[in-house]
């Protein structure tokens, strides 16, 4: 069974439904490069099934989609909410959420890809292949930090921290922007994966992508959190990034 969440967040940065639809397609883009059998043939949520209409991988038509799925006059100040979702036969179901382009200083902006599968495991190679998801992520969205974990994982270190949904922390890989990389001790565990923006992913897992151990993903979010590397944004949030 698959069962894994990539995030990213960041703070306030307005953006408009055409610069939102930017990002997506990049990101769309940057996926297909991840993995073109599972990231392709994106579907609007407002159906289900291969009867569900089909992303429009336009600009405009995007950029359309995203006001569509947000009249409300206030979505602007909290962010446009959008989603797509796909799924081909035998393989795992993705979907992805976003919440961007608003300017509350309460609320983080948000990217969430979720990949779900009964039939495939967690030695699918895919599954090694998403700390170049998540920083695909960050490369598109210029997010402040991010992460990839399992469900179980993302329990314990919840709880081991006493962690709130958007409170910093690192999975089996994170994503760390430029002020939070800066932080980052000599010698910590982990593959570097260069980003744009300056930041940098942080990936724990093994050589052949195996999970890492929950205490290893303990004690690099301890040491990090030591750092500062893994502080929040300070509330009222001012920035997009640490």
């Amino acid at each position: 069974m698959i069962n894994i969440t990539v995030r990213g967040f960041w703070g306030p940065r307005k953006e408009s439904p055409r610069e939102l639809a930017d990002r997506w397609l990049d990101f769309l883009a940057r996926l297909k490069e991840v993995d073109e059998e599972v990231f392709a043939d994106w579907r609007e949520t407002a159906g289900a099934g291969p009867q569900a209409p089909r992303a429009a991988l336009d600009p405009e038509g995007f950029a359309a989609y995203i006001v569509r799925g947000d009249p409300d006059p206030d979505a602007y100040p909290v962010g446009y909410r959008t989603s797509l979702w796909t799924q081909r036969e035998g393989r795992p179901k993705a979907e992805i959420g976003v919440s961007a382009g608003g300017v509350a200083d309460g609320v983080p902006q948000s990217v969430v890809l979720k990949l779900r599968s009964r039939d495939a495991d967690e030695d699918d190679p895919l599954v090694g292949r998403l700390p170049r998801a998540l920083a695909a992520l960050a490369d598109a969205w210029d997010t402040d930090w991010g992460d990839f974990a399992d469900r179980a994982l993302m329990s314990a270190v919840r709880e081991a921290f006493d962690l709130d949904n958007a409170g910093p922390r690192c999975g089996r890989a994170v994503h760390l922007s430029a002020g939070r990389a800066a932080l980052v001790p000599e010698g910590l565990p982990g593959r570097r994966l260069p980003v744009a923006h300056g930041g940098v992913v942080v990936d724990l897992s093994g050589p052949g992508g195996e999970a890492p151990g929950t205490d290893l993903v303990l004690s690099v979010n301890e040491t990090l959190r030591g750092t500062g590397a893994l502080a929040p944004l300070p509330l009222p949030m001012d920035r997009p990034k640490l």
